[in-house]
C-alpha cells in the first residue's frame, strides 16, 4: 500500500527519532509528504488560545528537532505547533482534516507498575484515527530490567 499523507506527533521523547526516520523512509518509497506536530495541552481553567511562553518555546524546539533529524534521514517535512484541550482528540482531528492516510507514533518504552503502558494519547489515536497507525516502540534502554517470562 503506498502513502501520500503521513503525520507524525512529536513530543520531544528520544522515540520521536525512531518515527521521523521511519516516516522519511515510507515517504521517500512513497513520494509521501510529512507533516509534524506537535501538541500544547492547554489547561480547562484555562482559554483555549492563552499563550504560555515556555511551552511555545518548548514546542518550537521540539519542531526544530523534529526537522534536524528529517534532514539527516533525507527526508523533509512541515511542522504545525498546535494547542488543544487533548492531544489525541486534536491528532485525530488534524489526520481527518488533512487527508492524512498514516499516522507514526513514537512511544516510550515505559512499565509503570510492571505492564506495558500506552498512554491516553496513543489508546485515543489507535481508536479513533481513520487512517493506519503505525507505533514506533522506543528500545529497552540497558538500565531497565527484561521482561518476566509468564508461567
Amino acid at each position: 500500500m503506498a502513502f501520500s499523507r503521513i503525520l507524525v506527533p512529536v513530543g520531544g521523547i528520544p522515540a520521536d527519532e525512531q518515527a521521523i526516520r521511519l516516516a522519511c523512509q515510507v515517504a521517500r518509497q512513497d513520494k509521501a509528504k510529512i507533516t509534524a506536530i506537535h501538541v500544547i495541552e492547554v489547561q480547562r481553567n484555562l482559554p483555549l488560545n492563552a499563550e504560555d511562553a515556555a511551552q511555545m518555546e518548548r514546542g518550537e524546539s521540539v519542531l526544530a528537532r523534529a526537522e534536524q533529524i528529517a534532514k539527516a534521514a533525507r527526508g523533509s517535512l512541515e511542522t504545525e505547533l498546535l494547542q488543544a484541550r487533548v492531544a489525541g482528540s486534536a491528532l485525530v482531528d488534524e489526520a481527518g482534516e488533512r487527508g492524512i492516510d498514516l499516522i507514526i507514533m513514537g512511544i516510550p518504552d515505559r512499565k509503570p507498575l510492571g505492564d506495558f503502558y500506552l498512554g491516553a494519547t496513543t489508546l485515543y489515536v489507535l481508536k479513533n484515527a481513520a487512517c493506519r497507525v503505525w507505533l514506533c516502540r522506543e528500545g529497552r534502554r540497558e538500565d531497565q530490567p527484561a521482561a518476566r517470562k509468564e508461567k
